[in-house]
């Protein structure tokens, strides 16, 4: 979360930042060329434990969006080809918590 990440040293974030992209890697080679998108964040935490959808979802947001673009998806990350991101709570999911990330073509 962004708590963990604005306190941590900048080599630790670097090599989470390269273990994030190359579980990445597969999925996002599947993905078609984007031009302009709308990024949801749903997250499934594995506890009831109150926490800031915020925290969690930026850092997501920065790694994905990071990757995207490094991997050809997407030209930027930059408002211009994401004007829109919504994060959003799932439901509690003991088994299998995670954060779906959805992309959508921008539509206005």
């Amino acid at each position: 979360n962004l708590n963990i990440y604005r306190g941590a040293h900048y080599q630790t974030l670097n090599r989470a930042k390269i273990a994030y992209k190359e579980l990445m890697s597969v999925p996002i080679a599947t993905l078609p060329v984007f031009n302009k998108i709308t990024l949801k964040l749903v997250m499934y935490p594995q506890t009831k434990r109150l926490f800031d959808i915020g925290n969690v979802g930026s850092v997501t947001e920065k790694f994905f969006l990071d990757a995207l673009v490094e991997f050809g998806k997407l030209e930027d990350d930059n408002y211009l080809f994401v004007p829109e991101v919504i994060y959003q709570f799932g439901s509690i999911d003991k088994l299998n918590p995670r954060i779906e990330v959805h992309i959508d073509e921008f539509k206005i």
